[in-house]
């Protein structure tokens, strides 16, 4: 099991500081502007202002994936921080403002860039299923010298998204962030965020993994990808492989967590008003991690994760 130091802050983040813009439309919205529905797109701020325009806007909150995580484990009382990047504009205080209020302490380089800060308009069908159109903006600006080495060495566990690996600069970053993170026994933990990250980055996620990486969250198509494989069961085994922890959540199904021999299934919990799957799998991270830093029962963090994410689907957002 992994020995999680008693650090400053329990765990610190890095990833797109975004701003979710949430909207309904129906499935006739998606065939028309030829958006692929349940995936992340990344789009250009034209798009996103298009968008916008058209849609029924249901809400508008500071977002992006480890952020939603850390404001939830910040709200199970344990000392968070987040590292990304916003610029002095509307939706950067927007942002920045939604950290605050959660008490998460965080090493956001505002920037006077020609970019905006980063937005997703997430657009919710009926049947509650997500698309994602993000905009980075100025998150993609991310560099290492926005890297704070001394938080992460102060820091229990570092969180990391593998949305990040589509910018170069932040690549470099966090591949800075991992080195201080190994040098200074921070554990690690990894999302590899979305099916398409993981076709185009395979190599690197499974380096990462391998090498680096304590914890890996991954929902069944994800993991599936890594692996190169049809079939759940194959990809588990090649978990098991590798020695490390892996989370894989399976939506109605529940999650399974493995750990060499062990394989923990996890019930689902009942839904009883399914509203958006929007930050399923953050707040999975989020309960299984909030768990994992003060009792390492895999059990309790897969139940605590999976009881998590079935309380923000059942609402708009990711935020609880």
């Amino acid at each position: 099991m992994v020995k999680v130091k008693k650090r400053n802050f329990d765990i610190v983040g890095i990833g797109n500081a975004i701003v979710d813009v949430i909207a309904e439309v129906d499935d006739a919205y998606l065939e028309k502007n030829k958006i692929n529905k349940g995936a992340m797109s990344l789009v250009e701020y034209s798009i996103v202002s298009k968008i916008g325009s058209e849609v029924k806007v249901v809400n508008t909150i500071s977002g992006g994936s480890v952020a939603n995580s850390i404001v939830c484990i910040a709200q199970q009382n344990l000392k968070t921080a987040f590292i990304g990047k916003v610029k002095n504009d509307t939706m950067g205080a927007k942002f920045a403002e939604g950290l605050e209020k959660q008490n998460v302490y965080f090493k956001i380089n505002q920037s006077s860039s020609d970019k905006n800060t980063g937005r997703c308009i997430i657009l919710v069908s009926p049947d509650a299923e997500r698309t994602m159109n993000t905009y980075l903006g100025i998150s993609q600006e991310l560099t290492e010298q926005d890297i704070d080495s001394r938080i992460i060495e102060e820091s229990s566990m570092l969180y990391l998204e593998g949305y990040l690996w589509d910018l170069d600069n932040a690549k470099k970053a966090i591949k800075k962030s991992i080195e201080t993170a190994s040098k200074s026994g921070t554990a690690i933990a990894f999302s590899i965020s979305d099916q398409f990250c993981v076709d185009r980055f395979r190599d690197e996620f499974l380096e990462i993994i391998i090498n680096y990486a304590d914890i890996v969250f991954a929902n069944e198509s994800e993991i599936k990808s890594l692996f190169e494989t049809n079939e759940l069961e194959n990809a588990v085994k090649e978990c098991q492989n590798t020695g490390k922890i892996f989370a894989v959540t399976l939506g109605e199904n529940g999650a399974k967590i493995i750990k060499n021999n062990e394989i923990i299934d996890i019930n689902p919990e009942k839904i009883q008003n399914l509203v958006d799957t929007t930050g399923a799998g953050d707040l999975f991270a989020a309960g299984f991690l909030s768990k994992f830093l003060t009792s390492n029962n895999l059990e309790v963090c897969g139940h605590e994760g999976v009881k998590m994410a079935s309380i923000i689907i059942q609402k708009f957002g990711a935020r609880l």
